[in-house]
Formats: structure tokens, C-alpha cells, sequence
């Protein structure tokens, strides 16, 4: 439906609805609703891993030890940790963030949906990951309107039991605290989407610092 308060026209030429701000890329703004989720997984990771990076680079490929996969040099993904699985375990989390209100979702019930955005993950990344890094994989998929795609779901019950265990506290306080704070990141990518400004800004060009005089009083005037 549309929106008050926010342009008819995206500013990539198509007409502004809630679908579209939740599945344009334009200005970033899908970016930031990623990156939130990445960093509320990464900081309950940080209680209870080792190691843990964000964005972390994939290990080059040498020509001997070349893999098929969907992801080419230079590519990142969402985390990367280890101790969640077992005590020198390293993992690698690829996060994504789906709307499933889009087109290619549409017609479609959310199960097999979330199952098909982790195949998709799985088959980009894992062979890669595990071959070439030697770490495990794991896709971390949430719908962006709530919810979670099934391992997921296992790797925030894992989180929480750790969390929990950690702190003495009752787990099901930690699960509820986790799927809060993700529902929070979620909406507040949300947010941005629907709200946020995706046209070009142009830099104000003045002068230098070191051209600037900062002796405001004309001489003769003290």
C-alpha cells in the first residue's frame, strides 16, 4: 500500500510501496537492516565465543585446491566464531534478511520459503567455507516482517543455553531477551527501508582547513 510522507517514485524509477522499500537496494538502506541482525548475533556470540569477527574474508582459493561455488574473491560474510558447537570449533555464520512480501516469495507459504533461502546460502558458501577454510557453515535467516528459518532457530537456542548456563540465569528469560532484541534489529531495518532517504547526496565543497582563518577579529580592530 502506499506510504504518507515519503516520494510516489524510488529513486530507482518504480513506484514506492511497503514491498518495495523492503526489497530495493538503493541507498543502503537493505544494508543496515542486514548489518543489525549481524551485530545482535555477533554480540550474544561475544558472551559465550572465542574469535568472533564480523564481515570476515574468505580464504583465497588456490588453483590445487579450487571448489565450485556461488561467492568469488573478496567476498565476506555475516560472522565468524569459534567454541558455539564444541571447544576449537570455528563456524561461519551467513546471515541474510528476507521479505517475504516479494515477488519471488509470493504464493508461497513461509516454510518453504525460509528452507529455500538457506538452500541458497548453503549452496554460495558452505562448500567453499568447509573445503577451503576448513570451518563449519551456517545460514542464518530471518524473514525481515519476524521470524527465523529453522537453523536459525537452532542457533539462537544454542545461544541462549550457553547464555544461559553462563549466567546463571533461566533460559527461558535468555531465549525471550534473544528473540527480542533480534525482533528489534529487524524492526528497526524495517524502519529505515520504509523511512530512510535513498538519493544521492551532493558534497558541500568549501575551503581547506588549512585555508580557513580563524582569527575572526580584523586587524586593528584589538
Amino acid at each position: 500500500w502506499r506510504i504518507p510522507g515519503i516520494p510516489a517514485v524510488c529513486v530507482c524509477g518504480k513506484g514506492n510501496s511497503v514491498d518495495h522499500t523492503l526489497v530495493c537496494g538503493s541507498g543502503g538502506c537493505l544494508i543496515f537492516g542486514h548489518g543489525g541482525v549481524r551485530d545482535t548475533d555477533a554480540a550474544f556470540l561475544g558472551e559465550v565465543c572465542r574469535g568472533v569477527g564480523t564481515e570476515p574474508g574468505l580464504v583465497p582459493v588456490a588453483s590445487s585446491r579450487a571448489v565450485s561455488g556461488g561467492v568469488g574473491e573478496g567476498a565476506r560474510l555475516g560472522i565468524s566464531a569459534r567454541g558455539l558447537w564444541g571447544p576449537f570449533r570455528g563456524t561461519v555464520f551467513g546471515v541474510g534478511v528476507f521479505h517475504p512480501g516479494a515477488d519471488s516469495c509470493k504464493d508461497r507459504d513461509i516454510k518453504s520459503v525460509c528452507n529455500r533461502h538457506e538452500g541458497v546460502k548453503g549452496r554460495e558458501c558452505e562448500r567453499r567455507v568447509i573445503q577451503v577454510g576448513g570451518c563449519g557453515f551456517a545460514p542464518l535467516v530471518c524473514s525481515a516482517l519476524g521470524g527465523v528459518a529453522p537453523r536459525a532457530h537452532a542457533f539462537h537456542r544454542r545461544i541462549a543455553e550457553l547464555v544461559a548456563e553462563r549466567a546463571d540465569e533461566g533460559y527461558r528469560d535468555v531465549i525471550g531477551a534473544v528473540r527480542t532484541k533480534l525482533s528489534f534489529a529487524l524492526l528497526r531495518g524495517v524502519l529505515v527501508s520504509v523511512r530512510g532517504s535513498r538519493g544521492g547526496s551532493s558534497r558541500v565543497r568549501g575551503l581547506p582547513v588549512s585555508d580557513i582563518s580563524f582569527d575572526l577579529i580584523p586587524d586593528g580592530m584589538t
